[in-house]
């Protein structure tokens, strides 16, 4: 007997029992498309066949009622007989539910959470089983998916760790090395190779750290009353080097005074250093790199900007996905991981703000735009060059 709102004159509804005969039941069960379900005798062989299980498994009614429903095993599940041992352990508990690997008409595989019931008479007698089986193969695929990103990240925490353990002696014996007034000029191309090649490979065991702390949730902040200014005079430190070396042209607009703002400092250092040093990788030798800062309503936009090898506005929005780089790639001397921008964004998020890009084209350079809230200044601005 199955319960239906039958509808009132008056828009109100009433519960009536309607009686339905056993064609009417397995119509109903036939319309079902999101779950196979049908019968089983007692020795396990396919009695009915609805439309759901017709679109998951790929046999028509015709193909499987009187057949085993052991065709629908591995053939490995078969010789371990786990189709029998199905039957008896819902017999023993009345019910069983799991969730394994299927197979379909044309031999492929499923993942199925299957519910196998064995239904008795009046007279307590084995009439058969009821068996409903879901396809599961895109939830396992994520849960595997995640399993693996989740190895994936370990993996990468221990490498950054234990990389980083040789390559304090290295940075040491260059260090002495550069001491030494009386190398022979081979030697000392040597060392300045050494300087260089360590300077980079920190600067990839750093990034795989801060992919770990990324992907993990592990990055935090600690804001405090700080000033803009001394952001942008640490990060500028950090990249100019990199910069001068190049003969490139770093204009700074910034307003006079203290931008004041609640943030953690040395993350904000790490996103400014992230852009500038991108704008500085993927420009030309003499190129120019611009970073202008302003308030406005309490928001603090910075915006730092380049003449180098832009790219696909359309490709913008995935350089800011972990691991993820631009067509310019190619063109610069060091790839890198393609960490910065997912990092810069992360750090952006947490302090309330936003980031993005944007390029005119491949060849035409690129900008990124960092607005940060509860940004105060004094009225005055100053614009100065180094370069």
């Amino acid at each position: 007997m199955v319960t239906f709102l039958k509808p009132e004159c008056n828009g109100m509804s009433t519960l009536d029992r309607v009686d339905l005969t056993d064609s009417e039941r397995l119509r109903l069960l036939d319309a079902v498309r999101d779950y196979a379900i049908y019968m089983l005798d007692p020795q396990g062989h396919v009695q009915s066949w609805n439309r759901g299980a017709e679109l998951i498994k790929g046999y028509s009614a015709s193909e499987v009622i009187g057949k085993h429903y052991s065709m629908f095993f591995r053939q490995n599940d078969r010789v371990e007989g786990l189709p029998a041992w199905q039957l008896q352990r819902a017999l023993l508990h009345g019910r069983t539910e799991e969730e394994g690997w299927r197979v379909r008409k044309n031999g492929t595989t499923f993942w199925a959470n299957i519910v196998l019931t064995p239904i008795h008479t009046s007279e307590g007698v084995l009439a058969g089983f009821a068996k409903v089986t879901r396809d599961m193969s895109e939830r396992h695929r994520l849960h595997e998916l995640e399993d693996s990103l989740r190895r994936t990240n370990e993996f990468l925490a221990m490498l950054g760790h234990e990389l980083r353990n040789p390559l304090a002696p290295m940075r040491n014996a260059v260090t002495l090395m550069q001491r030494e007034p009386s190398l022979s000029p081979s030697l000392s191309v040597a060392r300045d190779v050494l300087d260089r090649q360590l300077t980079h490979l920190n600067r990839l065991m750093g990034d795989l750290l801060d992919a770990g702390r990324l992907t993990s949730g592990k990055i935090h902040t600690k804001p405090e009353r700080i000033t803009f200014n001394s952001v942008v005079t640490q990060a500028v430190e950090a990249v100019w080097p990199e910069m001068n070396a190049r003969s490139q042209v770093l204009d700074v607009d910034m307003p006079e005074g203290h931008v004041c703002l609640n943030a953690d400092e040395i993350r904000l250092i790490q996103v400014l250093q992230n852009l500038l040093s991108n704008a500085a990788k993927f420009s030309p030798d003499g190129g120019t790199i611009r970073l202008q800062a302003t308030v406005v309503n309490d928001w603090l936009r910075v915006e730092v900007s380049d003449n180098g090898v832009g790219m696909d506005p359309a490709t913008i929005d995935r350089l800011f996905v972990l691991f993820a780089q631009g067509d310019g790639v190619k063109e610069s001397r060091q790839g890198g991981l393609g960490i910065g921008l997912a990092l810069a964004r992360s750090i952006v998020e947490m302090h309330g703000g936003n980031i993005s890009g944007s390029s005119a084209g491949v060849g035409r350079g690129s900008t990124f735009t960092v607005e940060l809230p509860g940004a105060a200044l004094e009225e005055h601005s100053a614009t100065f060059r180094n370069g």
